[in-house]
């Protein structure tokens, strides 16, 4: 999963009791406001089909809000 911070590797135990912990702290997106990490932590484990779904949903929703982030960049001359 993507972050500011980097990549998460989310079947890691490390996430499997990040209970309340978003993907990302600063991240708005559905998957991020109703799941925490361990619950995508259990979906990534158990081979459920819901989690390349919420991840996706999540990546998806990173990759816009960085594009349109560089888009106003190099609108006002930053890049």
């Amino acid at each position: 999963l993507m972050t500011k911070d980097g990549l998460i590797r989310i079947k890691r135990g490390q996430h499997a009791r990040s209970y309340g912990v978003k993907i990302d702290f600063d991240c708005e997106c559905s998957t991020c406001v109703h799941y925490d990490r361990a619950y995508l932590n259990h979906l990534f484990k158990s081979n459920e089909p819901l989690a390349l779904q919420l991840a996706s949903a999540h990546n998806l929703h990173f990759m816009n809000q960085l594009m349109a982030k560089l888009r106003n960049d190099v609108l006002e001359g930053k890049l």
